[in-house]
């Protein structure tokens, strides 16, 4: 995981702890901070704003977080302390796949999406350097869905 990937997920910890107004705001702005500091690393500028398209998918992944925020905002008053501690934090996971599809874009999937391990996936893209990607299995435990992707290895952009 890159310095600047696990720095975001650092910040984003401390400020997604409970529902509430600036729960959704750090959402937002956790996902765009993951969105410019990919950018940044993949063309080694900070990017002074995003296109068009790239505005649109960041846009829609916020609204997708926060459509599951609205329902654990709904459900947190009858979790304990505990349980909502743990429900906030899966948001800060799900920077992961943002900031993969800003930094790697045209792959077929990214970390977190559509896996059985979903926030918790802790697999990444390596960057062969010709052109294609090997999908790698996070040293410890890896779902049924992340080890069929790493049997599909390697993958090229686009696919």
């Amino acid at each position: 995981m890159s310095t600047a990937l696990n720095a975001l997920l650092t910040r984003a910890s401390s400020a997604m702890t409970a529902p509430g107004k600036d729960m959704r705001k750090a959402i937002a702005t956790a996902h765009a901070a993951a969105t410019y500091a990919a950018i940044k690393e993949r063309t080694g500028v900070m990017p002074k704003g995003l296109s068009k398209a790239e505005r649109a998918d960041l846009k829609a992944r916020v609204a997708e977080q926060l459509k599951y925020y609205d329902r654990f905002a709904e459900a947190a008053g009858d979790m304990s302390d505990a349980a909502v501690g743990a429900r906030a934090q899966l948001y800060v996971g799900a920077i992961k796949a943002t900031y993969g599809s800003f930094r790697n874009p045209g792959l077929p999937f990214y970390p977190t999406e559509g896996s059985e391990c979903m926030t918790n996936c802790k697999c990444s893209w390596q960057d062969d350097g010709n052109g294609a990607f090997t999908w790698v299995l996070d040293a410890k435990e890896s779902c049924p869905t992340c080890l069929e992707r790493a049997d599909g290895n390697p993958y090229q952009v686009g696919e």
